[in-house]
Order: C-alpha cells, then sequence, then structure tokens
C-alpha cells in the first residue's frame, strides 16, 4: 500500500528511520516504525545505539530528548529492555516537592524538565507492558493524568489551567493519554473518547492528529470508527513528505495496531 511504502521510504541503510525521507536515524521514528512494520532491522539500530544508563534519545546540544519509553514497547524481552526499564522506573519530572509542582510527577520530555501529559502517558503504557509491578510508577503516572485533565475530558501539553486560563484539549494529546487509562480508570477513559469523538472533524485534514485519535477509537470502539478510518486515508497524500511519526500512527489507524503491544 502506499502508506506503508511512504514509511519504508524513511528507513536507513543503518537500519534505523528518520522522521522524514533521508533525514538520519532518530529513536521516536524508528521505535515507532519497527512497531509499525514489525521490522526487527530497526529493533537492532534501537539495541545499537542504547545507552550506557539504559536510555535512549536525541542529544541536541546540551538537551536529551527521552524516547525511552518508546523503545520499551518495540524490544523484546531481555537484558536492554530490563535495563531500559531500570532506567524509566527512576526517570521523574522534575517538580519541587514543597512548591506548587509537588508530586504527582509523571515523565519529562527532556532530562531535568517537569513531567508532561504525553510522556507520562508512554512511561505509564511502557511499564504496564514491561513491568506492571512497577505499581508506585504507574499511579503516579495516573494520578498526573487524573490532576492534568481539562475541563470537561482530554488533554493538553502540561496543565489544564495556565496563567489563570482554562486551556482546551489537544487531540494527539488526549489519544495518548486515554490509551494509557485503559483499565486503570474507567471514567478518565469514557471522557477522552468523547473528545476524540466531538473533536476529531475539526481536526481531519492533518494526517498525525486525525491518525492518534483514529488508532484510539478504533481500538475502544469508538462509534465513528469508520468514518474517522476514511479521514485518515484522505488525509494521506502520497505526494507528500509527511513526518514519519504521522505515517505510523496512519498504519496503527488503519491496521489497528495497538501501539502498546510492541512489535509483533
Amino acid at each position: 500500500m502506499d502508506l506503508e511504502l511512504g514509511l519504508r521510504r524513511a528507513r536507513n541503510a543503518d537500519g534505523g528511520y528518520g522522521s522524514v525521507a533521508g533525514g538520519p536515524s532518530e529513536p521516536e521514528p524508528t521505535a515507532m516504525s519497527a512497531i509499525a512494520l514489525s521490522d526487527h532491522d530497526a529493533v537492532d539500530w534501537l539495541l545499537r545505539t542504547q545507552r550506557q544508563d539504559g536510555s535512549f534519545g536525541l542529544q541536541v546540544g546540551s538537551v536529551l530528548s527521552d524516547h525511552t519509553a518508546l523503545a520499551c514497547l518495540a524490544l523484546s524481552p531481555g537484558d536492554p529492555r530490563e535495563h531500559a526499564l531500570d532506567h524509566l522506573e527512576r526517570t521523574a519530572g522534575a517538580n519541587d516537592p514543597t512548591g506548587p509542582g509537588a508530586p504527582p510527577y509523571g515523565w519529562p520530555w527532556t532530562d531535568g524538565a517537569h513531567g508532561w501529559i504525553e510522556p507520562t502517558a508512554w512511561g505509564m503504557l511502557a511499564l504496564l507492558a514491561g513491568r506492571p509491578t512497577a505499581t508506585d510508577r504507574i499511579d503516579d503516572g495516573l494520578a498526573v493524568l487524573q490532576a492534568q485533565e481539562c475541563v470537561g475530558g482530554g488533554w493538553n501539553y502540561g496543565t489544564r489551567v495556565g496563567f489563570g486560563v482554562v486551556q482546551s484539549p489537544f487531540l494527539q494529546t488526549t489519544a495518548i493519554g486515554t490509551l494509557a487509562t485503559r483499565g486503570l480508570d474507567a471514567d478518565l477513559t469514557k471522557r477522552g473518547l468523547e473528545i476524540l469523538e466531538q473533536r476529531w472533524r475539526a481536526e481531519a485534514a492533518g494526517l498525525l492528529s486525525v491518525s492518534t485519535a483514529a488508532t484510539v477509537i478504533g481500538l475502544l470502539g469508538g462509534p465513528s470508527e469508520r468514518a474517522i478510518r476514511a479521514a485518515v486515508e484522505a488525509a494521506h497524500r502520497p505526494t507528500d513528505t509527511p513526518d514519519t511519526v504521522a505515517l505510523c500512527w496512519a498504519m496503527f489507524a488503519l491496521r489497528r495496531i495497538d501501539p502498546a503491544a510492541g512489535v509483533g
């Protein structure tokens, strides 16, 4: 299919995937592509790039963007995944325990930052899949999602209120947050799914947004599954050069792949 061919164009000779076709291999698109395509060469690339502390990330200057949780979902059981899970379990948002950013902590995007919604959801998904006994960290992540849920349901990137203004939920963040709450908080999951159903048509032209929503609506059995799958197909334009992660989410949506299930 054109979608799969477009994704495979981002595969480099070293087995990794770039953020776009022709770009250098990076952990996030490589892990996502490994899951979407069951690409074991992509998994091998990840294994070759694992850092000494067990993490996976992209270093830009002094900033490390941490993608360990996503890499954990792409790895098979074994020592490298255990090492990565060790890193994930001991990583937390750098919130001030005595100030307004006290626990729960969640997970940060970058080393030394506060916890944010998407990395927290990925952290939960990775531990639920690979180390469900890490209940303290899973419960902490769920507490973040409960505390930062937007009014009416769903999530934006961080806080529900910023500078005194009530924030609206975002489609992509709500999709990943909803995925992480399955089996943990039925009411939170229900409200997240309702937000996806209410809002996806407003962002149907964006492949990443509509595909993340379609993946979760499909996995949870939302009423608009057929319509949103058609919207994903319409949003994918083979002549474009979309980012690799967007193509992966489109694959998840159209093939009913659960990204939390890892590589088949």
